[in-house]
């Protein structure tokens, strides 16, 4: 092993943890700016000290890596082109991006800027890295839930498409895929995909059923002693969390890791001491993701600081003075880190230079915000779309004007022959794709389409529509793609292809209204549905109702069907349900149920979902599946006057729309 064989990269959530990153070897640190990246709680740089961050990084020999990884609003758009426009002067090493829009504008305006995706873009298959290949990405974040057997034929595949293998190898575990968890979003507006989650997996609930207090929350990750391992998977970048943790923090954890790497690169054995890794703040540690070892473990009822806990542990403390003498030691280690980095980075000077930090408004935007070309405006009602996930629904409806999609499995790699005789007995059915295909799946996926030849699909991953594109046929982009500007939607067409997209549910009306659809592609909008707030590949049972297995296993995935509820003591409550065949997820206690839309932009969509799979919240219907698909054509064909779906379906909420990103 050679040192250039690994990157080490740090979190720069201020101008001293960037210094202490670089103090303790790092070999990149990802930071953001005041806008546009996805940690607008850390301090972040400005353009007057970037040049000099830059200056001194690359001084010892650290690339610097601007952090855009947001969604990115219609109203955004001329802001971020006069941001690139400026970077592009300025001597970065890449950005770090999760909006396809801007992805796109990249690709053909900003071309010698290197592009890396954000862990938001929830990368896990071969299609994936495919899809962001298109877009210029030279290497893509994993999701964190995958394991080691899962990584290597990934990181085999980017390496035969220039595309290299980042990896989170220490800090937070998410409860939930990057991306696609709208939680934090749907409780107060402060979208994840925005860089303003406030957490809601680490809050206190009423105390479930196997007495958790804290039923969402995860240890920290840390993959310390699977150097070895991550080195033969073939990850090239090793990625430290922590933009919104202090400069000690940052120096200790990227120190060890610079020791562990030069260790390997050395042929010198292994260190498996984690001390200074418990100082600093930790939930605990697990690599159990790394591993396949998914399962009750994994969790902390505590989403403080664990590092007392743990040296009291070690320390076998009988008394409160064996502890306090634990305090103690513990602050003045801490102090003494602090105290070292200060000596440390103490010559360091970063100058800051005001007369970089050109205005962004009136700045020229070059030719990129040229008009787009756009569709004329919807005269006609819309089309109506509805999703069912269960086989007794499958002579729901043969309306011609009607099209009716099936939810596939996220385990689709078990049920692909019974898919696959599914829409081949029922030809007018259409494949709805999850957001997840890990593996087998995904290839389970490539083989279904191959087998049926869908006229049309919707598909919530990626990698799905790479496929279509490569096979000719004609797909949707999915709610959970993330649409929310037109240059996502040109991104969609003209780079893969795509005939439609759906608009996402976080914004609202004045956040879409000006998002300009292009001639030839659909734009739908789904009206009502289950508010899925969050999926996860942890068993979400294991802290709340109780599960006899202590791990995760295929089986789980294939067979087990449960549903509970819990209780958020600040605020709300959360239905958490597992299908056969997917992973659990977690649900708001209504259905969302949007009919001002259709009143607000009646010339805006092409068409709309309704989803009537079996999602049990606390919405109810009063009349049949088969009369509420009536309703809704009544309510479309009336051009959206008063009908009573308010009464037939309920309760209901529809605070998204309202709050937007």
């Amino acid at each position: 092993m050679t040192r250039d064989q690994f990157e080490l990269l740090a979190p720069g959530g201020d101008l001293e943890s960037i210094k202490a990153a670089i103090a303790a070897g790092a070999d990149a640190i990802y930071c953001g700016l005041d806008r546009f990246n996805a940690r607008n709680r850390a301090t972040n740089l400005t353009l007057d000290n970037l040049n000099g961050v830059i200056n001194l990084a690359h001084q010892h020999q650290c690339k610097i890596f601007i952090t855009l990884n947001v969604l990115i609003l219609e109203s955004e758009i001329p802001a971020i082109v006069r941001l690139l426009n400026q970077l592009n002067t300025t001597q970065i090493d890449g950005v770090i991006v999760q909006d396809l829009g801007l992805a796109y504008i990249l690709k053909h305006h900003f071309p010698n800027l290197d592009v890396h995706a954000s862990t938001q873009l929830n990368t896990h298959n071969e299609g994936q890295i495919e899809f962001l290949n298109q877009l210029t990405a030279s290497r893509v974040n994993l999701s964190r839930e995958l394991n080691l057997n899962e990584i290597k034929p990934l990181a085999e595949f980017g390496r035969q498409h220039n595309v290299m293998m980042e990896v989170f190898v220490h800090g937070s575990y998410c409860i939930g895929f990057s991306g696609i968890c709208y939680i934090s979003s749907a409780r107060n507006g402060a979208s994840g995909n925005r860089g303003r989650c406030s957490q809601p997996c680490r809050d206190q609930y009423q105390t479930t059923q196997t007495g958790s207090n804290y039923p969402l929350n995860l240890k920290d990750n840390s993959a310390f002693s699977d150097l070895a391992a991550l080195a033969d998977a073939g990850v090239y970048s090793l990625k430290v969390e922590g933009r919104i943790k202090k400069s000690h923090y940052v120096f200790t954890v990227v120190d060890k890791w610079r020791e562990q790497i030069d260790r390997l690169c050395q042929g010198v054995k292994l260190c498996h001491d984690t001390r200074a890794l418990y100082t600093v703040f930790n939930r605990d540690f697990s690599n159990a993701f790394l591993h396949g070892n998914i399962g009750r473990d994994m969790y902390i009822d505590n989403p403080r600081d664990h590092a007392v806990n743990h040296f009291t542990h070690i320390e076998k403390c009988q008394s409160v003075e064996d502890v306090q003498r634990v305090k103690k030691k513990l602050y003045d280690d801490k102090t003494t880190i602090i105290q070292n980095v200060a000596q440390k980075t103490a010559s360091f000077d970063i100058t800051s230079d005001p007369a970089a930090n050109r205005r962004l408004k009136g700045a020229t935007c070059m030719p990129i915000l040229a008009t787009l070309p756009q569709a004329e405006p919807v005269i006609t009602p819309p089309k109506l779309s509805v999703l069912i996930a269960s086989k007794t629904d499958v002579t729901l409806c043969r309306h011609n004007d009607i099209e009716l999609y099936y939810q596939l499995p996220m385990g689709l790699a078990a049920e692909l022959s019974a898919m696959i005789e599914l829409f081949q007995t029922h030809p007018h059915l259409k494949p709805y794709f999850p957001a997840i295909l890990i593996g087998d799946d995904f290839q389970a996926a490539r083989e279904l389409l191959v087998s049926i030849r869908p006229a049309l699909l919707i598909t919530n991953n990626s990698g799905v529509g790479m496929l279509a594109q490569q096979l000719g046929l004609n797909w949707i982009a999915g709610p959970q793609m993330n649409t929310t500007n037109s240059y996502a939607l040109k991104c969609l067409q003209q780079e893969f292809a795509a005939s439609g997209a759906f608009i996402s549910n976080e914004l609202n009306m004045k956040q879409m209204r000006h998002i300009k659809r292009p001639t030839g592609m659909r734009s739908y909008y789904s009206i009502y549905h289950p508010n899925t707030l969050l999926t996860s590949r942890q068993c979400l049972f294991q802290t709340t109702a109780g599960c006899r297995k202590l791990k995760v296993n295929k089986g789980c995935l294939k067979r087990c069907e449960k549903h509970t509820s819990i209780i958020n003591l600040k605020d709300a409550s959360y239905v958490i349900q597992k299908h056969k065949g997917s992973h659990n997820s977690l649900y708001a206690k209504q259905h969302v149920l949007n009919l001002a839309l259709l009143r607000d932009l009646p010339q805006q969509f092409t068409d709309v979902l309704i989803d009537l799979r079996d999602i049990q919240t606390e919405t109810k219907l009063s009349v049949s599946k088969v009369m509420l698909i009536e309703t809704f054509l009544g309510f479309l064909s009336q051009a959206h006057v008063d009908t009573d779906l308010d009464q037939v379906i309920c309760p209901t909420e529809n605070a998204q729309y309202h709050k937007g990103l």
